[in-house]
């Protein structure tokens, strides 16, 4: 009779399993209801024309290969070599996450829903982008969520990246146990963490690149689903007495953080306001541009000139840490109003002179030679890359205006490691000019002058992504120099000064803690007492 309720309770666990697991996968389903079915050729049309279009548009794929070691279509060709008759279409997406994470560039991946939004809304009734039906950005809508909910975790450890090494930022506990803040980590999986980042090279992008201790880093690397075995993820830290402390976190877990996070470390949010101050003593404007949005350029123009109205201003504080770029006519119109005469460089910008990017540019040679653009340059080149370039001697980076506002000093540009596109474009602008003076950190991630990124549409999927079209050669003497991340005076955080910046009530961006705590901005008043 015992051994009868025990057949009994066994087989109603396989029951109850089987059909939780039934439940699961049609709920997994069901986010990609109505999307694409695809047969295995049309998974393999539309993959490899994922490929072609990547390396007829990429140049920074090439810039990877020659100087970071990272090949693409090495990836691509084990990535492709995973579809076959079985492969579902859950795993075919995760394929092509892979794939446009292997390119490792910031402009070139999915689109998320915000870009969705803004291509849907903005880019295709303008003419920016064409060739791409509207009735298919429901499937990219859908595929983004099934993403994000499977391919990555909801994970959240605080990690930053200082000086070449990994720190949690606040202290946790975590199935009983506590872990103290500002503990380095040692290891992931039993693998040095470092190596362990580096063949991340399909999971997360972009991996940035510090030329600095010659690693590549993820501050987030553990979102990512696949690296969790048997869904447990193992850290080995150590703490701040060299003591070794193991976390082994459940994928999708929370942490339990001891302090509560009053200000981020990171890219800033959408809501983020420009922020103003004047140093009276100092005679310092002091102005925190969130974004490059155009508006906000107008914002500063006014609150400037408000300040010049009453006071004397010896010079300017341009604050740009945090801020993801956006239009470059924003600091364009601060610049245009306060500086009399024109900043000029020799710019060298080049694309790749392939079938689909004139098909895309709507170009041919007679009409590369007939707009004043080049087949050919000289200095550095990309190796086995056929590319076209736009070399403007002279080139303006903006317009003084008729009527400047009478100001002489210095400008000084305080930037982090989370700055890009236009801001990227910006910084690239001050370490070029006597005028702006950049303090901070670089961003390490591939800057210089970047374009609007080009947009397709897979053929069966429908899958909606981006790809940087332009690479920046101007003043390279080497491949190297393409990476394009420069600042005059290097000034990193140490571990303490960030976690006291993210615990502390004091307004980060406020005179008080700009003044007594802000080792950027003290760096200002270094130079300034010079």
């Amino acid at each position: 009779m015992k051994n009868y309720k025990m057949h009994i309770l066994i087989v109603l666990l396989l029951s109850f399993t089987i059909t939780f697991q039934g439940q699961n996968s049609t709920s997994i389903s069901n986010l990609l209801k109505d999307t694409p079915s695809l047969t295995t050729s049309q998974m393999l049309v539309d993959y490899d024309s994922l490929v072609s279009y990547i390396n007829q548009v990429s140049p920074i794929v090439q810039f990877n290969k020659e100087v970071r070691n990272i090949d693409f279509n090495k990836h691509a060709k084990k990535i492709r070599s995973k579809i076959n008759s079985k492969t579902t279409k859950e795993e075919y997406l995760f394929l092509i996450e892979k794939t446009l994470n292997a390119a490792q560039d910031g402009h070139s991946n999915r689109l998320g829903r915000s870009l969705l939004d803004i291509v849907k809304t903005v880019w295709i009734p303008q003419n920016i982008v064409t060739g791409i039906d509207t009735s298919d950005f429901v499937h990219s809508y859908k595929y983004d969520k099934y993403i994000k909910d499977h391919f990555y975790t909801k994970s959240k450890l605080e990690l930053v990246y200082i000086d070449g090494d990994y720190y949690n930022l606040l202290p946790f506990s975590y199935k009983g146990k506590e872990y103290p803040a500002s503990m380095k980590l040692i290891s992931c999986n039993n693998q040095k963490i470092h190596s362990f980042v580096k063949n991340m090279e399909q999971l997360i992008s972009p991996l940035r690149w510090d030329r600095v201790h010659k690693k590549v880093y993820n501050e987030t690397f553990y979102t990512v689903a696949e690296i969790y075995n048997n869904d447990v993820l193992k850290f080995t830290f150590q703490d701040p007495n060299k003591q070794e402390k193991i976390l082994e976190l459940v994928r999708n877990d929370t942490v339990t953080f001891l302090e509560d996070k009053k200000n981020s470390f990171g890219y800033n949010n959408n809501l983020a306001s420009v922020i103003t101050h004047y140093f009276e003593k100092e005679k310092i404007f002091y102005a925190k541009l969130p974004a490059m949005e155009e508006k906000l350029g107008d914002t500063l123009i006014h609150r400037f000139q408000n300040i010049l109205n009453h006071s004397s201003i010896k010079s300017i504080v341009l604050d740009v840490r945090g801020n993801g770029g956006g239009s470059d006519y924003t600091y364009g119109k601060f610049l245009g109003k306060i500086i009399k005469d024109t900043l000029q460089s020799n710019v060298v910008v080049g694309r790749i002179f392939s079938s689909l990017n004139c098909k895309y540019f709507e170009m041919n040679k007679d009409s590369i030679v007939k707009y004043g653009l080049s087949l050919t340059k000289d200095g550095i080149k990309l190796k086995n890359l056929s590319m076209f370039y736009n070399i403007i001697p002279n080139y303006s980076h903006f317009y003084p205006e008729k009527e400047t506002l009478p100001f002489e000093g210095n400008i000084y540009l305080l930037q982090d490691r989370f700055i890009y596109s236009a801001t990227s474009n910006l910084s690239s602008l001050a370490y070029k000019m006597d005028r702006i003076i950049s303090i901070g950190e670089t961003p390490n991630l591939l800057g210089g002058m970047q374009s609007i990124t080009s947009v397709f549409c897979l053929p069966y999927s429908k899958v909606i992504f981006r790809i940087e079209p332009q690479i920046d050669f101007t003043d390279c003497k080497t491949t190297t120099d393409l990476f394009q991340n420069q600042v005059e005076h290097f000034i990193t955080y140490s571990i303490d000064f960030l976690h006291e910046r993210t615990i502390t009530e004091e307004a980060i961006f406020g005179k008080n803690f700009l003044i007594q705590k802000d080792p950027m901005f003290k760096k200002v008043l270094e130079i300034e007492n010079q």
